[in-house]
């Protein structure tokens, strides 16, 4: 059971993390002084490579300790949709680092894919 926890926990949090970089980018590429198409592009990589870099800085850093959801829930209590599924201390838990490198490859797939 916690292992379908955990993969819906993961889902979740790649999803939210694409989607705000994506508002990001796109954010971004509407300020800028060149064309919207391009700048999404250049600023699409940038992000991902900047989220790969920092899942790949690995377990006990500041942004592993961010995304943990014990951490996350006593620093802001619930936080209206986000998951209510309690886990166990017992419980397995996946690397929150493999969110940023999954979000990451979603924001490169996204720009190589998509936006080019």
């Amino acid at each position: 059971m916690w292992l379908v926890r955990e993969l819906i926990r993961l889902v979740e949090r790649i999803v939210l993390g694409f989607l705000i970089a994506l508002a990001l980018a796109a954010l971004w590429a509407a300020v800028s002084e060149h064309s919207f198409a391009h700048d999404l592009y250049v600023t699409t990589l940038t992000l991902g490579c900047a989220l790969l870099l920092m899942g790949a800085i690995g377990r006990g850093s500041n942004f592993d300790r961010g995304m943990d959801f014990g951490v996350t829930q006593a620093a802001w209590g619930r936080i209206p949709g986000v998951s209510t599924l309690e886990r166990r201390g017992e419980d397995p838990t996946l690397n929150p680092g493999i969110v940023f490198v999954l979000s990451g490859l979603a924001l490169l797939a996204f720009a190589f894919f998509v936006v080019q």
